[in-house]
């Protein structure tokens, strides 16, 4: 009788997981990149949603499609050998775009897209390929520098003769693979995503997010606006065991303002993730139209970036109780139309469109950081001065700059800034590259409230500068 009952159990355990699973291939999806299977994969989600929720299983073969829209508890399950391609015909799109909020007001196609769900996921071992395709154009040169990120940047190139102008744009349609928006409880997991034209994996408002194991790519060249993982204004996020390679942005935080509207990042968790960038490896920003709070990242390892870790904030937003810690970084300088100076930490306020403060900075620590960087750590304020900021155990390796316009001066500048807090940090210069334009190890400006303790530096292998240099410092302790 017991044997009876198990085996009943048993068949309808099985019964009720085969009638959980939709295979795209019973709906009429072809391995074929030939013949778009949209229609036949829309038909399995919809199917699984109105019945209740279960797995959507895309089995291993090449499929063609344009955007498909995830709806209430499904996961997009993508086997082994399993890649869905996008189309690169804008016309297969039927004018289908998504606004993302972005500074410039971006529309683009999306491959995956899903609004205002619950319970949705993308995971298993496959692959969305989005084909993105760039060509090389002339910039013309700029005549007004007042644009204090670039415009520096831009003189410095001009200084050094070497043309800032050559740049890559992206060929519609401008497909990103992942855009999902207000959603609730959203697991993104093992999944490859590669050659977005724009921004990979984009989640805007979207609450309980975790994000686990995935791949992301796009070319280190040309992959201009190809931001890996973007969390824009979401809320209870776990992300870890991440590998993220870019030509843009890895990973970013931001805080989009689209029609007016706009959301904060609060409670993010970051770690055990690998960073490589063009750009920038981890920023905040630069859209910033609303705040990042109480976030942790920690145990991740940067390398082969522009720029390491990044706090840009333009548009009015905050920057708030925030930890970073246990980070290697290793930052090389890139083409020039690239943001970046080969720097490992940069923390800035910069107002754009007549902001009248561009935001703040406030209850910052990084600590327990080795970084080796083709220039040095910056936190300036040019707009607003930023308040409450740590730095606990970071040991900085100035390297020589491969590139022809040399940026690097200073080891650490610190610029308009509210208590400001050293402990046990230092620099050492590469002494057997020495670049002429090297300055002070430690340069203070504008600083009230510094302490310092158990800092240590070297004198620039160049001539007349200092260890620590201070200009318009109030209220200093200081315990070398």
């Amino acid at each position: 009788m017991k044997r009876y009952i198990s085996i009943l159990i048993l068949s309808c355990i099985i019964a009720v997981t085969k009638a959980q699973n939709y295979n795209i291939m019973n709906y009429g999806a072809k391995s074929d990149t030939t013949l778009l299977s949209t229609t036949a994969i829309q038909r399995a989600i919809d199917e699984c949603s109105s019945k209740g929720g279960g797995t959507v299983l895309v089995p291993a073969g090449n499929y063609l499609s344009t955007t498909i829209m995830l709806k209430d508890n499904v996961n997009l399950y993508l086997d082994n050998g399993a890649t869905i391609y996008a189309s690169r015909k804008i016309s297969d799109y039927g004018g289908e775009k998504v606004s993302v909020g972005a500074a410039d007001n971006e529309f683009i196609e999306v491959l995956v897209s899903a609004n205002n769900v619950k319970n949705i996921s993308v995971t298993g071992k496959g692959t969305l390929n989005c084909r993105a395709e760039r060509v090389a154009y002339r910039r013309e040169p700029k005549t007004n520098f007042n644009d204090s990120i670039t415009g520096r940047e831009i003189l410095n190139a001009i200084k050094y003769g070497v043309d800032y102008r050559d740049k890559f744009k992206k060929v519609p349609p401008f497909t990103g693979a992942i855009n999902f928006t207000g959603c609730e409880n959203v697991h993104i997991e093992d999944i490859q995503v590669i050659e977005s034209s724009f921004w990979s994996v984009h989640l805007q408002w979207c609450d309980r997010v975790y994000v686990n194991g995935i791949y992301i790519y796009s070319n280190p060249d040309n992959g201009v606006n190809a931001d890996g993982l973007d969390i824009d204004g979401c809320s209870n996020v776990m992300i870890s065991d991440c590998n993220i390679n870019t030509g843009d942005d890895a990973l970013c935080l931001k805080t989009t303002n689209r029609d007016g509207y706009s959301r904060a990042c609060n409670g993010i968790a970051i770690t055990n993730c690998i960073l490589t960038s063009s750009s920038a490896a981890l920023k905040f920003g630069t859209e910033s139209n609303n705040n990042f709070e109480n976030i942790t990242i920690s145990n991740c390892v940067i390398k082969d970036a522009n720029r390491g870790i990044n706090m840009i904030m333009r548009d009015g937003g905050t920057i708030r109780n925030v930890t970073i810690s246990n980070i290697t970084i290793n930052t090389v300088r890139k083409a020039t139309f690239w943001w970046g100076n080969g720097d490992p930490i940069w923390l800035t306020i910069q107002s754009r469109n007549n902001h009248p403060s561009g935001g703040n900075i406030e209850n910052v620590t990084l600590q327990n950081i080795i970084a080796h960087g083709q220039s040095g750590i910056r936190v300036e304020g040019f707009s607003n001065r930023l308040n409450n900021i740590h730095f606990n155990n970071i040991q900085l390796f100035i390297e020589p700059e491969s590139a022809k316009d040399k940026r690097a001066r200073d080891g650490y500048l610190f610029d308009g800034v509210n208590n400001l807090y050293m402990k046990e940090c230092s620099l050492v210069w590469n002494k057997e590259r020495v670049q002429k334009e090297w300055e002070n190890a430690y340069k203070f400006k504008n600083i009230d409230g510094l302490y310092i303790k158990d800092v240590i530096g070297e004198k620039s292998p160049n001539k007349g500068y200092e260890i620590f240099y201070y200009e318009n410092v109030n209220r200093a302790k200081i315990e070398k």
